[in-house]
């Protein structure tokens, strides 16, 4: 494949002026393109991408600058196959950086006063980026070289295993199906292995090659005589040792094609063919190996050739029933199986039955249905039999597909029976609640097991009764008491079922609970650190400002009052003790001023030394001026502090009389205390509207002392 000649360059700048002078430096040796701006830049990269050389770009322009020119190539993979120069008048070093950081080439200054060395630069750049380019090229066409010869080297093998197979089945007069079933079994049982096993590594890639050598386990029949091979009764002794041969034979003759024991497909070809009838005990032939002596493959395949046997028609035998030849194997009757594959083999036996033996006309006749999937004893046609097995073996498929997502996420999943009462969970409300995982008399179970607050409960059944065919979803959180008696969060997401006319009967529910007690938690603690002062453990300004608008906001407009309270003389406590003693005063306020309040009061710390006070349901003046004079009192006579002129002033205001928000109630709280204060201190005043004329200080500027962030 020819690369495409790269010879282009494209300056990008919004001076006509600068775009000439680049142009006359590089017009010998590059076809030239130009754009004014980043967008027009964009559309000839579109028309000429597969012939740019390089790519001049200007940092500053309008509609796209630099930078979102070079965001663009970055996301259409451009700057790996186009050298880009960023040319600026910036002479920042943050500049150049964010440039190299995007992916441009290089950075030349403007004005330019080399043009040879820039020349230079650029054309270093542009030889470095071709040779790359087709470096990449030649890579790729080798690259698809080898995939071509892999595939055609897989073609031949395959072709190579189709005929043998086809010659073995000829001659056994089987029914040409036993090879693809063998081959089908061996890729499901190792499937199921590499997803319940991850430590045995086995690869899509592996496993695909591991099904294709089993077709060729039986290629040493070619060699047995006919006598032996179709002979209808049991063979003598010397027969059988002749047919215990057939395992040697296939080594032989597989030994013997040219140019297959280079392949790594010959490895596996050849460990199933000679030991897929060595036993787990080392009663097989032809070596005797025993336990993990014997090829994992080679066990897989003697297992899946078994089974086959048992329930395919031989001309020495009838078919056994499916069950029956589970039986026989799981007892040990055809002999001693690793542990392990057995086990697997007995979890997928039916499925892997109704996968490849109803389809084939050797199997339909003699099936009986596992327990789990019979449905009644009654007579049904074969056609009618075939699809009502095949229709549950899918959904026993997907009913396990359900089951394996439900336990890698974690979560509960339920399905409620509304008709019959009764509900169904996967294996993870066991583990957690440590309850049955179906549930008969669901609904009075639900009201006598306690896991659930009453009023939660009565929430939900109400809000569930409000779902609709349209509106069919529902999601809510809920505490939940799980195994050991904890409280815990979890989400309940639901959606409820619908048939009948026009679907308006609720047959049920499905669902999830999801558990997001950590989430909770950490919410919790942070809106906790959102809303407290860390320093005294108070409500802090946010929390203040939160309450009152939402007293404000409540339509039943309840009046309440505000206090805004300041320390006088506090700096002598941080001057004379230092910071420390200061925090302490500040914590020993915070663990006595609530006790002076109400229950439905609150106490916020909004500044170093401020506080403010929301009295619930507060209006008159004569209660406001009451509880006003009592904090004075608590503060100069009844906190014990050792320090001499600790007293506190006092601002208050009333809503809605003295305003109606938050900002309107500081403003007026805090020009009543600067009243107080202006009084001589150690005193409350309550805001009047003769206030507003009075001199004030300016607008109020919390203190930073004493470790508050504001």
């Amino acid at each position: 494949m020819q690369a495409p000649c790269r010879d282009t360059l494209l300056i990008v700048d919004d001076s006509e002026l600068n775009r000439a002078i680049l142009r006359e430096i590089f017009y010998r040796e590059y076809r030239i393109e130009e754009a004014e701006n980043g967008r027009l830049a964009l559309e000839v990269v579109a028309r000429q991408k597969d012939r740019l050389a390089a790519l001049l770009l200007d940092l500053v322009m309008p509609e796209l600058d630099g930078f979102g020119v070079l965001e663009e190539l970055a996301r259409q993979g451009l700057l790996e196959s186009i050298p880009v120069f960023l040319i600026t008048a910036e002479t920042s070093a943050d500049i150049a950086l964010q440039g190299y950081e995007n992916g441009v080439m290089d950075v030349i200054s403007k004005p330019i006063t080399d043009p040879s060395i820039v020349r230079k630069r650029v054309g270093n750049a542009v030889e470095l980026f071709r040779g790359r380019n087709q470096l990449a090229q030649l890579v790729e066409e080798q690259v698809q070289t080898i995939k071509a010869q892999s595939e055609k080297l897989r073609t031949t093998n395959a072709s190579i295993i189709d005929m043998l197979s086809s010659v073995i089945e000829f001659r056994s007069g089987e029914s040409g199906q036993h090879v693809r079933r063998i081959r089908q079994a061996t890729r499901m049982l190792l499937q199921l292995l590499a997803t319940e096993y991850p430590a045995y590594r086995l690869g899509a890639e592996e496993i695909e090659m591991v099904a294709s050598a089993a077709a060729m386990h039986d290629i040493g029949k070619i060699l047995i005589p006919d006598y032996i091979l179709n002979k209808p009764g049991r063979l003598t002794a010397e027969e059988f040792e002749e047919m215990k041969n057939h395992t040697v034979y296939g080594c032989d003759i597989l030994e013997s094609i040219p140019f297959f024991q280079e392949q790594e497909l010959f490895r596996y070809c050849y460990d199933i063919c000679r030991h897929h009838h060595e036993r787990w005990d080392g009663l097989g032939y032809p070596d005797g190996l025993a336990g993990s002596d014997i090829p994992l493959w080679a066990q897989v395949v003697s297992l899946a050739d078994v089974y086959d046997a048992l329930v395919s028609q031989r001309v020495y035998k009838k078919p056994y029933p499916h069950p029956v030849a589970v039986e026989m194997i799981r007892s040990g009757e055809c002999g001693v199986f690793n542990p392990l594959l057995l086990g697997l083999f007995l979890r997928c036996a039916d499925e892997l039955y109704q996968a490849l033996y109803l389809q084939d006309g050797e199997g339909k006749t003699h099936y009986t249905p596992p327990i789990g999937l019979r449905r009644s004893a009654s007579y049904h046609p074969p056609e009618a039999q075939q699809l009502s097995d095949r229709t549950l073996a899918l959904l026993e498929r997907e009913r396990q597909k359900y089951h394996w997502l439900s336990e890698m996420s974690g979560e509960i999943l339920f399905d409620y029976d509304r008709q019959n009462d009764s509900v169904e969970f996967t294996e993870k409300y066991q583990e957690v609640f440590g309850d049955s995982l179906r549930i008969l008399h669901a609904s009075d179970h639900i009201h006598r097991a306690g896991q659930i607050f009453p009023e939660d409960l009565r929430r939900i059944e109400r809000e569930l009764q409000a779902l609709t065919p349209e509106n069919a979803l529902y999601r809510t959180e809920v505490q939940l008491t799980v195994l050991g008696g904890q409280r815990v969060w979890f989400e309940l997401y639901m959606r409820s079922l619908w048939e009948g006319e026009n679907d308006r009967l609720c047959t049920g529910y499905m669902g999830k609970l999801s558990s997001i007690d950590e989430f909770k938690r950490e919410s919790a603690r942070w809106r906790q650190q959102a809303m407290h002062d860390y320093l005294t453990g108070l409500y802090n300004r946010q929390a203040l400002e939160t309450r009152v608008n939402a007293a404000v906001c409540d339509p039943a407009r309840q009046p309440f009052s505000l206090l805004f309270v300041d320390l006088d003389n506090f700096k002598a406590v941080n001057d004379t003790g230092g910071h420390l003693a200061g925090d302490r005063l500040l914590r020993e306020i915070a663990a006595k001023l609530p006790q002076k309040l109400r229950a439905t009061d609150m106490v916020a710390r909004v500044g170093g030394d401020e506080f403010a006070v929301f009295l619930e349901g507060m209006e008159r003046k004569g209660l406001l001026a009451k509880k006003a004079g009592e904090i004075c009192r608590f503060f100069g006579e009844e906190l014990g502090h050792p320090s001499p002129g600790i007293s506190a002033s006092v601002g208050c205001v009333r809503y809605p009389a003295d305003g109606k928000d938050y900002k309107a109630l500081l403003q007026r709280a805090d020009r009543a205390l600067y009243t107080a204060k202006s009084r001589g201190k150690n005193q409350f005043a309550l805001y009047a509207g003769e206030m507003e004329g009075e001199p004030y200080r300016p607008p109020l500027l919390f203190s930073t002392e004493n470790e508050l962030p504001l």
